[in-house]
């Protein structure tokens, strides 16, 4: 090894000092000593010398694991960070008996409104319970249901899409959500994934959401970042601020997306990556802490 290669080298010269110390008179009180034992036990002593302050000098290793690496959050393509927080693995299954009320009767609706002529919906939770969902909390975000809601909390302005999704596996339909935010503010955002498959790398799928300055988008999650179908785009059919309102509603039909607010249609995209999959719901800080947006109801329609 080069350590011992140096310690070597300083013996020698250290044994070359001793040798020429040798030519001196020799001390007529000392019996003379054998020469070769001499140089071999100045040598010895010299090495182990050396290696004291060479070991002194080296740092004891670590004790316990190696520190996990940082990890480094993955832009989307448009200026914000978008990473979504480790969700549960384990979806609820299928309950054996309906978790939830049937709806109340449909009032009359506008022409235009999505729901009119679908007649009863598919699937209908009004979270008297969270049996439907996988709710959790980490550093990011808290999915809970309390007060016959569904309590989403994005802790931090972080720029993380936090979500949770429940059990059906569908294809073609009309899903709707009615939400309520509390304080807020800019592109703190919230709505619904759809179509989300499970991958090696979680879960991927679509995210339609509004934020709370009144813009609406749609990307597609592909498990290292967001495809933009449609970037921020503002709307006047979403009701901006702070404890407000909002009907959430998109149509999936084949490679159609309808996006709709409060009722009111407010873009058509196509994409044809995914053709069925699981729904939930998400939530994401970009502009203030705590960003609390409250879930009345959840529901979907299968189309005709």
């Amino acid at each position: 090894m080069r350590i011992q290669g140096s310690l070597m080298a300083l013996a020698l010269v250290f044994i070359g000092i001793i040798l020429a110390a040798c030519n001196l008179p020799a001390s007529t009180e000392a019996p003379p000593l054998d020469q070769s034992v001499a140089n071999t036990a100045a040598a010895e002593t010299i090495i182990a010398q050396l290696t004291e302050v060479v070991e002194t000098l080296t740092p004891a290793a670590t004790e316990g694991p190696l520190p996990e690496p940082t990890q480094t959050a993955v832009l989307s393509d448009i200026t914000e960070t978008a990473v979504p927080t480790t969700a549960p693995t384990a979806i609820p299954t299928e309950p054996a008996a309906t978790a939830t009320s049937p709806p109340p009767p449909t009032p009359t609706l506008d022409a235009s409104d999505p729901k009119a002529g679908l007649g009863e919906p598919a699937f209908y939770d009004t979270f008297t319970n969270g049996n439907n969902w996988p709710l959790y909390t980490d550093k990011h975000v808290s999915f809970e249901v309390k007060d016959s809601n569904l309590v989403m909390t994005a802790f931090n302005p972080d720029h993380y899409n936090g979500w949770i999704l429940t059990w059906p596996v569908i294809s073609d339909y009309y899903l709707e959500m009615t939400t309520k935010t509390k304080q807020c503010s800019g592109k703190d955002q919230y709505g619904t994934m759809v179509r989300a498959v499970k991958t090696d790398q979680g879960y991927i799928g679509y995210l339609y959401g509004i934020s709370c300055d009144g813009h609406y988008s749609l990307r597609r999650w592909n498990g290292q970042k967001y495809v933009q179908l449609v970037d921020w785009t503002p709307s006047e059919h979403i009701n901006a601020g702070s404890n407000q309102i909002n009907r959430i509603g998109l149509m999936v039909n084949g490679n159609q997306f309808s996006v709709y607010a409060n009722g009111k249609l407010i873009g058509e995209f196509q994409d044809d990556t995914h053709r069925e999959g699981r729904f939930g719901v998400f939530i994401g800080s970009v502009n203030t802490p705590d960003v609390k947006v409250l879930v009345d109801e959840i529901a979907y329609w299968d189309l005709p």
